[in-house]
């Protein structure tokens, strides 16, 4: 199957059962480090935390952590999390915004004049009259887009990853549609800097640059 636009993006590490090192930044602003298990997905209510491999993991509420981030190598750069709110509709547009009641958990993919975030979701079996079969539904990465004065994130676009090979649910039409939504009152030229090669080269956090670079300063 030929691969379709936006291969961007490496395997989430939230699809490892094991705990990282990280640092878990608290709602006060006070930190705490040690060994973190990143949520399997991205509405579960807790995080799990060990001081040691051999201490017994404490259970914090999402709602009393601003963020954390893991570290894989010494010399990685650190992948952050946040906690925040979902929700759909437009992050600059007329209509108003379905904001989830409850925070998820979302990666950080690139910030600037906005956010864009992703939340991922693994292999989900298929249930059929109460008996799982083999086919079941394939990983999705959501992505969401934030903007620095609201304390939610909207959607923006996902993709399915099937058989080793990553499925655009929307086509790049569609994409330059979702855009123009988007920015609808804040940046409606957006979509026009939308350039097929690029993407497809620089990946979707692309979005977030040339927002910087067109309209970022308005």
């Amino acid at each position: 199957m030929k691969k379709l636009l936006f291969l961007f993006i490496l395997v989430p590490l939230s699809v490892f059962a094991k705990f990282y090192d990280g640092t878990i930044t608290y709602n006060d602003g006070s930190t705490k480090k040690g060994l973190i298990e990143i949520p399997e997905n991205a509405s579960r209510q807790e995080i799990s935390f060990k001081t040691d491999l051999k201490a017994k993991p404490e259970k914090i509420s999402i709602d009393d952590v601003k963020g954390f981030e893991i570290t894989s190598g010494k010399n990685d750069v650190p992948t952050k999390f946040v906690s925040i709110y979902l929700a759909k509709g437009p992050l600059y547009g007329t209509k108003e915004c379905k904001v989830d009641k409850k925070k998820s958990w979302v990666r950080i993919e690139k910030e600037g004049g906005i956010t864009l975030y992703s939340s991922y979701i693994g292999y989900r079996p298929g249930v059929r009259g109460g008996a799982i079969h083999d086919s079941g539904w394939p990983p999705e990465t959501y992505f969401f887009l934030g903007r620095p004065d609201k304390d939610y994130a909207v959607f923006f676009w996902m993709y399915i990853e099937s058989a080793g090979t990553t499925i655009a649910v929307n086509n790049f039409k569609v994409i330059k549609r979702l855009t123009a939504t988007h920015f609808e009152t804040k940046c409606p030229e957006l979509e026009n800097f939308i350039d097929k090669d690029d993407f497809k080269t620089n990946g979707i956090v692309r979005i977030v640059e040339l927002y910087d670079e067109h309209c970022g300063t308005k």
